[in-house]
């Protein structure tokens, strides 16, 4: 099933995406996608606790954009726009910024093993002193690595 969400990219990173799924083969959501699945993985921002959402600045030059996502997908974009502090919009135009360069190296490897793709997103509850808590994974859970591991 999929989840329908609404943003606006620049023109200028509209194209960028546009020309670089064509290039690599994949579609513009699984580019979105792995490009804030790579800046989390490779810490590219700290969390921001206690701050008020960044937006982008004002632009006339803004293409409204549907992106149709995974359930979980949806939930980790929203995880995301809480710990960063950004809206999905500037979330998606600071990795174009930041990212972008670096993971297009990773997509033109030859010995390329996909390990930026967006996957294993999971969460966990749990009490902790009598408080609800819960615990996000983006990535593999360290249970299940420790039972695959011989």
């Amino acid at each position: 099933m999929y989840i329908e969400t609404t943003t606006c990219i620049s023109l200028e990173h509209c194209a960028l995406l546009k020309r670089y799924s064509q290039l690599h083969g994949i579609s513009i959501r699984t580019l979105i996608s792995s490009l804030i699945h790579y800046a989390i993985l490779t810490e590219k921002r700290k969390a921001q606790p206690f701050r008020r959402v960044e937006y982008r600045e004002r632009n006339n030059e803004w293409k409204r954009f549907h992106l149709y996502l995974f359930e979980d997908e949806y939930e980790f974009f929203i995880d995301v726009k809480k710990v960063w502090k950004m809206s999905l919009a500037n979330v998606i135009a600071y990795c174009i910024d930041t990212v972008l360069p670096e993971l297009l190296k990773l997509l033109t490897k030859e010995d390329n093993t996909d390990n930026y793709r967006y996957r294993n997103y999971t969460f966990g509850f749990f009490k902790e002193e009598g408080i609800q808590c819960c615990k996000f994974y983006w990535g593999l859970h360290p249970e299940i690595i420790r039972k695959a591991s011989p």
